[in-house]
C-alpha cells in the first residue's frame, strides 16, 4: 500500500533520536489493535495487523511531514550561480507496508516501512523549483509488543 505524504528527516546521526520520539508519540496516540471484548483472548488476525500497521505508518508519516516542513523553513542558505539555493533532507511522497507473522507470542508481528530519503535542493524564493540531488531506500522495522507498534 502506497501513501501520498512526504517528510523530513534530521542528520543521519539523529535518526534513531526522532524515530523513539516519534514511535512514543504514535503509541500514545492509541495506533493499536482494534479493541476486542472483555475477557476476549482471541489473538489479533493477520488483517487486524495490517489494519494497524497501517494506521502507524501513515501517523509515522505525517509526522515526518510536519518536520520537514519546519527543517526546510529553517534551512541553510547557500549561492550557486548567483542564486540563492536551500538544501534539506526530506522523503518521497510514496511508501509501502508489509505486516509477517512472527509466530512468537511475545511479538506476533512485525512491520515494514518503506520509502525513500531525498536530499532536496531548492530555489530559496521558489518553491515549485525544487530537485531531488539524491536517494536512498530506507526500510524501517517495527515489532508488534504489548498491544502496540514499537520501533
Amino acid at each position: 500500500m502506497t501513501g501520498g505524504l512526504r517528510a523530513w528527516r534530521s542528520a543521519p546521526g539523529r535518526r534513531a533520536g526522532w524515530g523513539l520520539a516519534l514511535a512514543l508519540g504514535v503509541a500514545s496516540m492509541g495506533l493499536v489493535f482494534p479493541q476486542r471484548a472483555a475477557g476476549d483472548s482471541t489473538p489479533p488476525t493477520l488483517a487486524d495487523a495490517k489494519g494497524a500497521f497501517e494506521r502507524h505508518a501513515r501517523s509515522w508519516m505525517a509526522n515526518l511531514e510536519q518536520s520537514e516542513a519546519r527543517n526546510r523553513q529553517n534551512a541553510p542558505v547557500y549561492s550557486v550561480a548567483q542564486e540563492a539555493v536551500i538544501r534539506f533532507d526530506g522523503y518521497s511522497n510514496e511508501y509501502e507496508t508489509q505486516v509477517k507473522a512472527t509466530g512468537e507470542a511475545s511479538a506476533p508481528f512485525v512491520g515494514i516501512l518503506r520509502y525513500k530519503e531525498n536530499v532536496y535542493t531548492c530555489l530559496r524564493d521558489d518553491a515549485s523549483r525544487c530537485t531531488v540531488t539524491s536517494s536512498v531506500p530506507v526500510s524501517e522495522i517495527f515489532s508488534y509488543k504489548n498491544g502496540h507498534w514499537a520501533y
